[in-house]
């Protein structure tokens, strides 16, 4: 018996690793390529090991000064990095009001705006601050419309609330291609009555970040967003309302017995038992917004986000836009895995225990 167990666990063990080792590989191969010469790179023989490193990948991506001292770039981020750390651990020892991670991504906000006053920074740091724009817009109203359609389905049980479930259900099986012309003729329509009617040429300051001489949507992060908040909305009312249907009925109606109104239960008594699943759907919104490719490709022609933009070095053949790509690919990675290990305990509560259960 306890051999045919150590054969199962064996092989269990087996088949997890190789889905590490599947799963990590094209990562560190990434790495590996963008941490290499050209010559590396373009040699018929890969060469795994034994060559030079050299940081001019990440140097010719993301600046315009050929000769910047990338180590003073290394030291930047490392203090953020460790400057964001012992915010997130003071913050959390901290009551005051707002959640923890607040005055974490408010420095981290701070960081990237003074970033570019530090170095001279390329086009394709734009395109990064775009793609962390559209992502964070997304999460929170994506969020904030969930929040609400999540309580409300999960707190009405009429023939309604299924159908609109079945409905979302439907939306969200549908093929993501299917949707690009609708949201692509909207947008040029849209902006064609914009345009006739002499409203494009209005001021409307600080609506595409920075403020913008003609008021649109196509090409705009206005339409990416809404696109996909559209997208993205079945998603996370589906999976908030799974959260919670396991929060207990008699929390909200306790706090509603004690004069509280329903908002105010929902705000201060069920949100805060939520954060474990909100947090998880905020991740999984996040992944699905930050790696977005189609429809900013057809929405967007100039104000692109960074997987556009790498994908437009990826097609080349020159060794060059090779480790650029690479370098691009791994610098776009490491914010998404700070995130990660940042709520990773709140993750795990969310995926396995999604809030307290009755």
């Amino acid at each position: 018996m306890n051999n045919r167990n150590f054969v199962s666990r064996l092989g269990v063990h087996s088949v997890l690793l190789v889905l590490v080792v599947w799963s990590v590989v094209p990562f560190l191969w990434a790495f590996q390529t963008s941490i290499k010469f050209t010559r590396d790179v373009a040699a018929k023989t890969p060469v795994l090991w034994g060559y030079e490193t050299t940081a001019n990948a990440y140097n010719a991506f993301w600046f315009k000064d050929d000769e910047i001292n990338m180590f003073s770039v290394l030291y930047f981020i490392v203090a953020v990095f460790l400057i964001a750390v012992v915010i997130g651990q003071i913050g959390k020892r901290v009551t005051v009001g707002w959640p923890w991670f607040t005055g974490v991504f408010v420095f981290l906000a701070f960081s990237l705006w003074i970033f570019p006053r530090i170095f001279e920074v390329d086009n394709n740091y734009q395109f990064f601050i775009n793609s962390l724009v559209v992502t964070v817009l997304t999460v929170l109203i994506s969020i904030s419309i969930g929040l609400l359609a999540g309580y409300g389905l999960a707190r009405y049980t009429g023939i309604s609330g299924a159908l609109i479930l079945v409905v979302a259900l439907a939306f969200r099986a549908l093929p993501r291609s299917a949707f690009v012309l609708p949201y692509f003729f909207g947008a040029k329509r849209i902006d064609q009555w914009l345009e006739n009617t002499g409203i494009a040429e209005w001021d409307f300051p600080l609506i595409d970040f920075p403020l913008i001489d003609e008021f649109g949507i196509f090409d705009s992060r206005l339409a990416i967003v809404i696109s996909l908040v559209a997208i993205n909305q079945p998603f996370t009312i589906w999976m908030l309302r799974t959260f919670f249907m396991d929060v207990p009925r008699e929390m909200e109606e306790a706090a509603m017995m004690d004069g509280a109104t329903r908002f105010e239960a929902f705000r201060k008594v069920i949100i805060p038992i939520m954060w474990p699943g909100i947090i998880a759907t905020a991740l999984f919104t996040m992944l699905l917004a930050y790696n977005e490719f189609l429809f900013v490709r057809l929405l967007a022609t100039t104000n692109w986000t960074l997987p556009v933009a790498i994908v437009s070095l990826t097609g080349g053949e020159s060794s060059r836009t090779i480790t650029e790509g690479a370098a691009a690919s791994v610098s776009i990675t490491m914010p998404i895995v700070f995130v990660i290990l940042l709520f990773q305990k709140h993750l795990v509560k969310g995926l396995g225990a999604g809030a307290v259960k009755g």
